[in-house]
């Protein structure tokens, strides 16, 4: 743009329109164009923003709080009725029910279910097992070997065949149902390394606990690992089955669950 001015023209910048604008709304409510985030989460919003973020926004009726059960511990019937809705990055399932949003962590969900199923074989004597190709020769330290000689018997029962070959190896013949072939050395030599840490004497109820953690770790379901809705619909409904759904052998957590209050809440309905 320019203007006359005496002796010539004078430049002048145009006006740089705003490229976020308040579009403010009765009731309190304040909407910023352009936002792609709550503005009680932006690093940069001011404090008075800030100081906000803590306060319900009244709304004059136009989304009154929607009528929720009393806040209580997710229970097994609550697992029964969830409705997966699909995956984030392949790993973990995203389901719901009536009492709020579930994040299911599907490998150590599926752990879980394992876990407590071969509990329930070896004390029934009905492991399933699968014969090896051919037999995986593992090469074992003094201290394992050791070990091996103490927990052999316990290993038989949990689906394993292997005995003593040469001076320093094992032979596995058989394994557990479901473990990879190419998993199984890491398997092992990760029972002996737990074994070995432990600077005690073997206890078998530990060993038979560790044994069976180990089998369900490397037969369940991985992470990256797309699900059809029906494999998603049976992990849900083979979870809701076992003893104690919400954590895996290890103690990590399966489940977490958003109930309708802590949604309510972050978008401050109440």
């Amino acid at each position: 743009m320019y203007e006359p001015a005496a002796g010539g023209f004078a430049l002048q910048a145009p006006t740089i329109p705003a490229t976020t604008a308040h579009l403010e709304f009765e009731g309190g409510i304040a909407v910023e164009a352009n936002a792609a985030v709550s503005l009680a989460r932006d690093p940069q919003a001011t404090i008075a923003h800030q100081a906000s973020a803590q306060q319900t926004i009244p709304d004059h009726g136009c989304a009154p709080p929607i009528p929720q059960e009393p806040h209580t511990v997710p229970t097994l019937e609550s697992l029964r009725t969830l409705r997966p809705l699909g995956q984030i990055r392949n790993s973990f399932i995203l389901a719901v029910n009536e009492d709020g949003l579930w994040i299911i962590d599907q490998h150590v969900a599926h752990e879980r279910v394992l876990f407590e199923r071969v509990l329930r074989q070896r004390a029934a004597q009905q492991v399933e097992s699968q014969r090896l190709l051919m037999p995986l020769v593992i090469d074992l330290t003094p201290a394992q070997q050791a070990i091996f000689s103490d927990i052999a018997e316990e290993l038989g029962r949990n689906g394993f065949e292997a005995e003593p070959f040469g001076a320093r190896s094992v032979a596995v013949k058989v394994a557990p149902a479901g473990v990879d072939a190419a998993q199984i050395e890491h398997m092992l030599n990760e029972i002996f390394e737990q074994l070995t840490r432990e600077d005690q004497a073997i206890n078998l109820e530990a060993v038979r606990t560790r044994i069976a953690a180990s089998i369900a770790c490397h037969a369940a379901i991985k992470g990256n690992m797309p699900l059809e809705q029906n494999k998603m619909e049976w992990l849900l409904a083979e979870l809701a089955k076992t003893e104690h759904p919400m954590t895996c052998p290890h103690g990590r957590p399966v489940v977490l669950r958003y109930s309708m209050q802590d949604i309510q809440k972050a978008f401050k309905r109440i």
